[in-house]
């Protein structure tokens, strides 16, 4: 059955779950876990907030800032008191949790490792959507973002601005330390289309793989881990190919695999979307699969 008039929502509603998947990302990623552990465990911390010397939090807090990590700011409290906060003023995707001294809690932290500057660029550079950030209502003043003009856009559903018809559609974040932002995407959509909602929510993704891919090939980034970045914004399997000899892969014991169509995979269907490239002067085909729905 044709998508018909619901493609604009259905599109959109795709590029919002990549959209929210790259903000989750900085909550819960490897890294992350890494930074909270060395905050949890960093003794100059721990005994400076002990010994309640203001100076020395505030110098252990800035040397975490600064040590090379992925934290682009660290506020540590006591109570409702707060005892140091190094970073910058655009914060999102704060993530907490208690500071313990030998078994005694001394204190409780506010990490992030990501600022809403770094996530405006992902979400350009992997869907390309226009966007707004928006707190209480008012836009957030990040660079790359829409103008001022478009907070009053509405959150979610069909819109004219600029002169062009597109679609909203928007998800709940949290700016540090605690306060809702609301990211906003405008998408570029058809007003109709012939084919099934669930291929033009697939076309979505597979969009979003093209694109990934070519940042990918543009940086020299290895490509054995694009099967995983991938993975992680899309859902979706993927695998990289140079004639039959596979160079990644979502798995080791991959399927055999036609440039198109579906296949069966370990008791699930799935829907093929590939396409060709190079990589260092060799032909390569890109695969995705995403499960039949």
């Amino acid at each position: 059955m044709a998508c018909g008039s619901d493609a604009p929502r259905v599109l959109a509603h795709s590029a919002a779950v990549v959209a929210r998947r790259i903000y989750e990302l900085e909550l819960n990623s490897a890294e992350v876990r890494a930074d909270r552990r060395q905050v949890e465990t960093n003794q100059r911390l721990l005994t400076a907030i002990a010994s309640g010397e203001p100076a020395a939090i505030e110098g252990a807090v800035t040397a975490l800032v600064f040590s090379g990590t992925h934290i682009v700011r660290l506020r540590v409290s006591s109570g409702s008191r707060v005892l140091a906060d190094v970073g910058g003023p655009y914060i999102i995707a704060p993530v907490g949790g208690p500071l313990r001294l030998h078994g005694r809690t001394v204190g409780r932290y506010v990490l992030s490792v990501q600022d809403d500057l770094g996530y405006v660029k992902l979400e350009q550079r992997f869907i390309g959507a226009p966007l707004i950030l928006r707190a209480r209502g008012r836009r957030v003043p990040v660079e790359g973002t829409l103008p001022t003009a478009a907070a009053s856009l509405p959150e979610n559903g069909a819109v004219t601005y600029a002169g062009r018809s597109a679609q909203a559609v928007s998800f709940r974040a949290v700016a540090f330390p605690s306060s809702s932002l609301t990211v906003t995407l405008l998408l570029d959509t058809p007003a109709t289309s012939t084919l099934p909602c669930i291929a033009v929510a697939d076309a979505e993704l597979a969009r979003v793989g093209e694109s990934v891919w070519r940042r990918y090939v543009t940086v020299g980034a290895p490509v054995t881990s694009y099967p995983h970045q991938l993975g992680s914004l899309t859902g979706t399997l993927s695998f990289v190919r140079s004639g039959s000899r596979q160079l990644a892969g979502s798995t080791r014991d991959a399927p055999k695999l036609r440039d198109s169509g579906t296949v069966d995979y370990h008791g699930t269907t799935y829907r093929i979307y590939s396409f060709p490239s190079h990589l260092g002067g060799h032909r390569v085909r890109v695969f995705q699969l995403l499960p039949a729905r």
